[in-house]
C-alpha cells in the first residue's frame, strides 16, 4: 500500500467509526453550488494568476541561478502522471489536510475572515505549515515551499466546501512542476 493512502484511510476511518457526515470533510460528490464552485471563468482566472507566474519564476530561477535553458517537453506518461496526481497524490493529501486537518481546526478555531468568497480562519494556514513540514522528508527543507500552494488549496477548501476542486489543482501543480523539470535543461 502507498504511504499516500494512509493520508485518506486514517480520516476516512475516523468519520466512519465516529458516524459523522462525510460531506463535513469535504468528500461530497454532488456538484458545489455555483456561487462557491465559481465556475469557469473563476477557474480560468486562477489559474492564470498562479500558474502562469509560477511556470515564469521557475524558469527565471532555473536559468538564471542554474544556467538552464527550457525547451517545452512533456513528461513520458501524461495521462498516467495526470491519474496518480488525482488518485495517488492529490486526494489523499487534501482530504487529509484539508478536509479533515482544517476542519477540525476551523471547528476549534473558529473562521472569523473572509477572502475573495470564502470564509477562514487560522486552522488554514495551519493545515497548510503541517502540509509544508510533512514534505520536508520527501526532499528536503527545499520543500516548505508547498506551504504557499498549501495556502491556495485551503482557501479553494473553503471556497467550494469540498476537497475536489483543491485536489484538481493540486494534481496540476505537480503535473505542471514536472513539466517544468522535463523542459529544463
Amino acid at each position: 500500500m502507498r504511504q499516500s493512502s494512509l493520508w485518506f484511510l486514517v480520516p476516512f476511518v475516523i468519520i466512519t467509526v465516529s458516524r459523522r457526515d462525510y460531506a463535513e470533510f469535504g468528500l461530497d460528490l454532488s456538484p458545489p453550488a455555483r456561487a462557491q464552485w465559481g465556475g469557469a471563468t473563476f477557474h480560468v482566472a486562477t489559474a492564470i494568476a498562479v500558474f502562469i507566474p509560477y511556470a515564469i519564476g521557475h524558469y527565471l530561477l532555473a536559468h538564471w541561478f542554474l544556467g538552464q535553458r527550457f525547451e517545452f517537453r512533456l513528461p513520458d506518461g501524461l495521462l498516467s502522471l495526470l491519474i496518480d496526481q488525482l488518485l495517488g497524490v492529490g486526494l489523499p493529501e487534501e482530504f487529509f489536510f484539508r478536509g479533515y486537518l482544517q476542519t477540525q481546526l476551523n471547528r476549534s478555531l473558529g473562521r472569523p475572515w473572509q477572502l475573495l468568497g470564502a470564509r477562514w480562519g487560522i486552522g488554514l494556514p495551519l493545515a497548510a505549515a503541517l502540509f509544508a513540514v510533512c514534505h520536508v522528508p520527501l526532499g528536503g527543507v527545499g520543500q516548505l515551499i508547498v506551504f504557499f500552494p498549501g495556502l491556495l488549496y485551503g482557501w479553494l477548501r473553503e471556497r467550494t466546501d469540498g476537497v475536489a476542486v483543491p485536489t484538481v489543482y493540486h494534481a496540476v501543480s505537480n503535473v505542471l512542476l514536472r513539466t517544468m523539470l522535463t523542459s529544463l535543461h
